[in-house]
C-alpha cells in the first residue's frame, strides 16, 4: 500500500488504519513525505545542493520530456528481529532514482500494524 501512496493511487491517510494509534500520526507524515519526494522527482530534477532545476540541454524536436514514471519496487529484505516483529528494508526506484524504504510491522490482537515508516 505504501508504494500505492507514493504513486498517487491512495491518499497517505489510508496508512492510518494499517497502523497503531500511537504510531498513526508518525506513518501518516512519513508517507507525506516520501509522496512530497517523488512529485518534486516528477516536476524535474533538481540539485540537492542549490535545489535549482537541472536541465539537460535542448530536447529533439517532437519529443516530450516524460519525466520518471511510477515508483517501482527493486528489492524488499525481510527480517524478523523477535516474534510478532517483522522490518522491512525495501529498494525503490523513480526514473533514474533509487532510494530506500524502511518499515516495521508489530503484531496487535491479531492485527499486523505499521509502528515505524521512513525513507532514505
Amino acid at each position: 500500500m505504501c508504494v500505492e501512496v507514493l504513486n498517487g493511487y491512495r491518499p497517505a491517510a489510508h496508512l492510518r488504519r494499517l497502523s497503531t494509534p500511537k504510531e498513526a500520526p508518525t506513518v501518516v507524515a512519513q508517507a507525506i513525505a516520501g509522496t512530497s519526494r517523488v512529485a518534486e522527482l516528477r516536476r524535474g530534477r533538481t540539485t540537492r545542493a542549490t535545489g535549482r532545476r537541472v536541465t539537460s540541454g535542448p530536447r529533439p524536436s517532437g519529443r516530450r520530456d516524460r519525466g520518471p514514471g511510477p515508483v517501482g519496487v527493486i528489492h524488499l529484505q525481510l527480517c524478523e528481529p523477535r516474534p510478532g516483529a517483522v522490518e522491512a528494508a525495501v529498494l525503490l526506484v523513480t526514473g533514474d532514482r533509487t532510494w530506500a524504504m524502511a518499515l516495521r510491522l508489530e503484531l496487535h490482537e491479531q492485527t499486523w500494524c505499521a509502528t515505524t515508516l521512513r525513507f532514505i
